[in-house]
């Protein structure tokens, strides 16, 4: 008698990306997210955190490149769903852009 052999098909792996949304109406009640773009990124096993350290550089350029408009931005590194939709936060960056550069607070005098 022959034995037979059942394949498992292994989890599928976990796949990472970048993501930016503009701010609808931040600041209030009604503030959203309008996703603009996903853009899968390969993990390093050996050095995981590299990416949270591309993340916001990534960010600015898409920015200047796309030429966003005056508003408040939020890129995210997060794993992505079935749908290819941003799942899970690993980590985010918050940007208030000019339209040309990132805006910083001015500093209070004393």
């Amino acid at each position: 008698m022959r034995r037979q052999v059942t394949w498992v098909d292994p989890e599928p792996p976990v796949r990472h990306a970048f993501s930016l949304c503009r701010v609808v109406e931040a600041g209030t009640v009604d503030e959203w997210y309008d996703l603009l773009g996903v853009i899968r990124v390969a993990v390093d096993r050996r050095a995981p955190d590299k990416l949270r350290d591309r993340l916001r550089p990534w960010a600015l350029a898409t920015l200047r490149a796309g030429g966003y408009g005056f508003g408040r931005y939020v890129a995210d590194y997060s794993t992505l769903d079935e749908e290819d939709e941003p799942d899970k936060a690993i980590s985010h960056e918050h940007i208030n852009w000019s339209g040309t550069g990132v805006l910083v607070p001015a500093e209070l005098s004393s």
